[in-house]
């Protein structure tokens, strides 16, 4: 699913109501009804009769869809109450359509301008935020930045935000974060905003859900765009590429190897191991240090174990490469002197060989690889890192805001010719071209100790599967949050650990190729 521009909403909008031959005020309505079918869904009729609606409408679009959503809410039963935000002497026409229709159907209607007392709201009530759209990019004065900070205080039942919450620029980056509404739940339309997807913004999006406003396929599909939101049919379309064969065996399925682990350190290995089995691998060797033999063993049959001469630290990476289709390296690795002699020397190693191996790079080999910045211009081009926020400071420098981080994303990729798999909620690829994909799924829950592990060893699995390295990044992260999501439900957020990811691959599959 693509991830727009203001420009390219405003095309796609203006697309759909050409392509039906439909006015701006009908295409309105649409996305108000769209937004009244989601609150009847979610709350039961006997509720809407109960609890009252505090609409509060801007003087342009977003209020005009806020003053449609009201009639609705009113001819189903609810008692609705609309404050006309007079925050502009501009009127938009369809917000005047709308308005009149308010007062037609005798709708208590009030009007807040600059200055005046602020209104009582009952606590009891359900907000509907639709004073601002997309298009609200400049700072608001005093006056409304102070109404606003009392909305937020004030405990309502629930905010639910029409398109946006109104205050939060949609491009453009906030110097501070006052005068936002906070919205519980924000209904946006179609696609999703670019600012739903960040760290800074979680406190003031909510939950936030796509309305269906009905765009043009087609017309979306010529849209180009850099920013992508992972959704089932995109990686449903990845895994049919690589639907099983009757007559197959565990030759075609690959041989992978995962390297890592020190003293104490070791069931990093058996996770991501765990993980690739589960994942579909055919075949998988750990290379490990002598410590983590048996343990390694008993944990985990299915696996080929090679140790190194070291009791409780890697100190010379020794495997072959002649039937090998990818590595993942650094889980629970460690930086021991040695170890990191023996990463150095890999690397050096990957780049003589003629065959070209996928490699996922995690944990202790992207802080070896921070430490040692000139390895960065040994990775093999497509290689896969998967840093968390702390190991991509260290690899890369810090940045002032959520929208810097993801420039300097982008320009480290590129320049590495590298896959790299930012960690985190909603986590990001970034591509060597500059393409940058978010993920949809994952809870909180999966901020677990060994969760990292199983997303290399998923991701690993995939590499050695015949998955493009932008395949096995982007069905990676979608397979490791559902399996994590399956987890949740079944569990709860708190009681999830790593182990319960890797239980539910297989049913995440499922999901998957439905």
């Amino acid at each position: 699913m693509k991830i727009l521009s203001l420009n390219q909403i405003r095309k796609a909008d203006q697309y759909c109501m050409d392509y039906e031959s439909i006015s701006s005020t009908q295409l309105m309505e649409r996305a108000a009804k769209g937004c009244f079918d989601w609150i009847i869904h979610h709350h039961q009729y006997f509720k809407l009769k109960k609890i009252p609606f505090i609409v509060l409408a801007g003087n342009g679009n977003n209020g005009g869809d806020g003053l449609f959503l009201s009639k609705m809410l009113h001819l189903y039963g609810a008692s609705v109450f609309v404050y006309e935000m007079n925050i502009s002497n501009h009127f938009s026409n369809d917000f005047l359509i709308q308005k009149n229709k308010i007062l037609e159907h005798k709708i208590n209607l009030k009007t807040i301008h600059e200055g005046d007392q602020f209104p009582f709201f009952n606590q009891d009530s359900y907000l509907i935020d639709a004073i601002f759209g997309i298009g609200f990019n400049r700072e608001m004065n005093p006056y409304w930045k102070s109404f606003f900070d009392y909305i937020n205080e004030t405990k309502f039942k629930a905010i639910i935000s029409i398109d946006i919450p109104s205050g939060l620029f949609l491009e453009k980056k906030h110097e501070n974060f006052e005068g936002i509404i906070k919205a519980t739940h924000t209904l946006s339309f179609q696609a999703p905003k670019l600012c739903f997807l960040l760290p800074n913004y979680a406190d003031y999006v909510g939950k936030w859900y796509l309305i269906n406003i009905g765009w043009n396929n087609d017309f979306l599909n010529k849209i180009k765009t850099q920013n992508y939101y992972i959704d089932h049919q995109l990686v449903l379309s990845i895994y049919k590429k690589k639907k099983r064969r009757k007559f197959s065996h565990k030759g075609d399925y690959g041989h992978g190897t995962i390297i890592g682990g020190r003293f104490g350190m070791i069931g990093s290995v058996a996770l991501a191991s765990s993980a690739s089995f589960r994942t579909g691998i055919g075949k998988l060797s750990v290379y490990i240090p002598s410590c983590g033999y048996q343990i390694i063993q008993s944990v985990l049959p299915e696996a080929i174990v090679h140790t190194d001469v070291k009791d409780n630290w890697i100190s010379n990476i020794v495997i072959s490469h002649n039937n090998i289709n990818a590595i993942g390296i650094g889980v629970g690795m460690g930086v021991h002197p040695q170890t990191v002699y023996a990463v150095e020397s890999f690397f050096l190693n990957l780049l003589k060989i003629n065959k070209k191996i996928p490699i996922v790079i995690d944990a202790d080999a992207i802080n070896i690889l921070s430490s040692q910045s000139k390895l960065l211009e040994l990775l093999p081009k497509e290689a896969i890192i998967t840093p968390h926020p702390k190991e991509f400071q260290r690899l890369f420098g810090s940045w002032k805001n959520d929208y810097e981080k993801l420039l300097i994303l982008k320009k480290m990729s590129i320049k590495y010719k590298i896959f790299i798999v930012l960690k985190g909620a909603h986590s990001v690829i970034s591509t060597p071209n500059g393409d940058q994909y978010f993920n949809s799924t994952g809870n909180t829950g999966m901020a677990t100790a060994g969760s990292g592990d199983v997303l290399t060893g998923i991701i690993m699995s995939l590499l050695s599967q015949g998955y493009s390295s932008k395949e096995s990044c982007i069905m990676g992260v979608y397979l490791h949050g559902l399996a994590g999501d399956i987890a949740s439900k079944k569990l709860s957020k708190e009681a999830i650990i790593a182990n319960d990811i890797i239980k539910n691959i297989g049913e995440a599959y499922l999901k998957i190729k439905v």
